[in-house]
């Protein structure tokens, strides 16, 4: 079976180094071929939340992955209209990578919590497995039962590698990030007031800020 295909969904409003770290170590803990970055287009249950437009947004996810040949940008979410919802984008990535490929959504405990308030939740689980990220101060997240994740989904939860690797979609594995106390929300509000963005995000990204003069950038 092909090695699998990351997907890395989020408002990336700005995107920041505690996203790319994250990239890094899913990428490395569960042997991805790639990490593919998915700026959403109007995240609905976030409407009217993001800042930047969606093709700055893109913009700056591109300039920050520049340089790292594992990681890719995919702009589709932007592109569509209406909502964003993650069943459709997963849908159309299965059909382009065909019915074995293992696919791996990347996100985070506080995110999955709500996963079953998702655009036609139950489905999401035909199409791809799901690493879900444990920040530093969710370290109790396996113990909470229903208070992380839907019971119905108990059976789905692996802690074994080769329970993701050999099917294509289905399992549910946990893993601990580095913490960073890093976030888009700090980040714009640092912009707004003139205050130094550097070794947040990196330096491409700073400077199209500033440029563009986003998020209420002061000179």
């Amino acid at each position: 079976m092909a090695s699998p295909l990351g997907l890395f969904g989020g408002s990336f409003d700005p995107v920041h180094f505690g996203h790319l770290r994250l990239a890094t170590e899913v990428r490395e803990a569960f042997g991805l071929a790639r990490v593919v970055f998915l700026p959403a287009g109007n995240p609905w249950q976030r409407a009217g939340e993001t800042r930047a437009s969606g093709a700055e947004r893109v913009r700056m996810l591109e300039l920050a992955v520049a340089a790292e040949p594992a990681f890719g940008v995919d702009d589709r979410e932007v592109r569509r209209e209406g909502p964003s919802y993650t069943v459709d984008t997963l849908e159309e990535f299965r059909r382009e990578q065909g019915p074995r490929a293992p696919l791996v959504f990347l996100c985070g405990t506080d995110v999955f919590a709500r996963v079953d308030t998702w655009h036609r939740w139950e489905s999401l689980f035909d199409l791809a497995h799901f690493a879900v990220a444990i920040r530093a101060d969710d370290a109790d997240w396996h113990s909470r039962g229903p208070g992380a994740i839907p019971r119905v989904l108990w059976p789905r939860v692996t802690t074994t590698l080769r329970d993701v690797l050999s099917e294509p979609a289905g399992r549910i594995m946990a893993f601990a990030m580095t913490p960073l106390a890093i976030s888009s929300t700090a980040l714009r509000g640092l912009a707004e007031t003139g205050a130094s963005l550097r070794y947040l995000t990196p330096d491409p990204v700073v400077d199209h800020i500033h440029q563009q003069q986003l998020y209420g950038t002061r000179a």
